[in-house]
């Protein structure tokens, strides 16, 4: 890992946009068909107004049961943005197990009824459309029943019984669930100004910030348009459409203010972005701590917000401004600074354990 230079909390490979190096040529035409190629180093200051809805309620709520957020489970702090790679097997295994007990209870008992008609038929002298007629009755009762008790027994075998079924792998579960955790572990390093992205199998692809182009993506569905960010690694042309920052939004002016929280917050001129998810870390940032001490920002906004009253006023003002701002007029700082140097000479100066280029 690059050393923390003298008397500061930030590596010399962080990011800072107004002083971003020459770079080498992008070995590829860097426009893409379907995808808006973002500018780097204009700041529009803007946060994504439906993701400040939930990241609020998130904050919240978490405070009450961590009021200190040093659990392992809250990912964004000053330093690291982590998330997780898409974890297809775990996802299946939760959503199968109710759908799973589901189809057991409504049909199990309708089995069980079909069986005793057939028995009933073979061994009782009832006549054919009495033993339908109760089998039909009994169906629907059943049917009732299974309604009624679907709700109650889901939610039991989710937290309860699950957790009695489970408890005496609990230590073997947890610690494979910490290695699968760790190896789908990727981040966006502020201190560093690293991007490290898990690939799986304990192999991580590592490298500056500075070398990702983002692109504004159109996801085309049955219902509609829809847009994502996605990055690309300029010199080796690998993309990556699964990271915290690529969920998928109706609104092109989210995405764009999506890429506008993610650069902010690598480059380390700028205080934290003033989202919900960083408040509790922003008087541990140097530069985020002078700028509001300077501009007086109550520390606690977010996590003692009344968002109902918020939504129907500021907030109506901040998704108008997120709407109307003039996404199209943003200048790039980086696009200059392409083909100034070879890429051996680049090669000398980036950080090596960096992927290879």
């Amino acid at each position: 890992m690059t050393e923390l230079l003298q008397g500061t909390v930030f590596s010399n490979t962080a990011f800072r946009a107004m002083e971003i190096v020459p770079l080498p040529k992008a070995p590829q035409e860097r426009s893409r068909i379907g995808e808006e190629l973002q500018p780097i180093g204009t700041y529009a200051g803007i946060i994504p107004y439906f993701g400040t809805i939930e990241d609020v309620e998130v904050l919240q709520e978490h405070e009450q049961a961590d009021p200190e957020f040093e659990s392992k489970d809250w990912w964004w702090d000053h330093q690291r943005i982590r998330f997780l790679n898409d974890k297809l097997g775990l996802k299946v295994l939760v959503f199968a197990l109710p759908v799973i007990w589901v189809f057991f209870l409504w049909f199990s008992g309708i089995a069980l009824v079909g069986w005793g008609i057939i028995e009933a038929n073979n061994n009782l002298d009832i006549a054919s459309e009495i033993l339908v007629f109760i089998g039909g009755l009994l169906s629907l009762m059943w049917f009732a029943f299974a309604i009624w008790v679907t709700p109650v027994t889901t939610n039991w075998l989710m937290s309860t019984g699950m957790g009695f079924v489970l408890k005496p792998f609990e230590k073997a579960i947890n610690k494979k669930l910490d290695d699968t955790l760790e190896d789908g572990c990727s981040e966006f390093n502020r201190a560093t100004g690293l991007v490290r992205l898990a690939l799986g199998r304990g192999r991580f692809f590592e490298a500056p910030f500075v070398e990702f182009d983002a692109y504004v993506d159109r996801v085309i569905q049955q219902s509609g348009v829809f847009y994502r960010l996605i990055f690309v690694h300029r010199y080796t042309q690998k993309s990556f459409h699964k990271t915290a920052f690529s969920t998928i939004e109706s609104s092109k002016s989210e995405v764009l203010a999506l890429w506008d929280v993610l650069q902010t917050y690598m480059d380390v001129t700028q205080p934290l972005p003033d989202v919900p998810r960083l408040e509790p870390f922003r008087h541990l940032d140097p530069v985020t701590a002078e700028h509001d001490r300077r501009t007086g920002r109550n520390p606690r906004f977010w996590r003692d917000l009344d968002l109902e009253a918020w939504k129907e006023g500021e907030g109506k003002e901040w998704l108008k401004r997120q709407e109307e701002y003039p996404w199209n007029k943003r200048k790039c700082w980086l696009t200059p600074q392409l083909g100034k140097i070879s890429m051996a000479e680049y090669r000398q100066q980036r950080p090596a354990d960096a992927w290879p280029i």
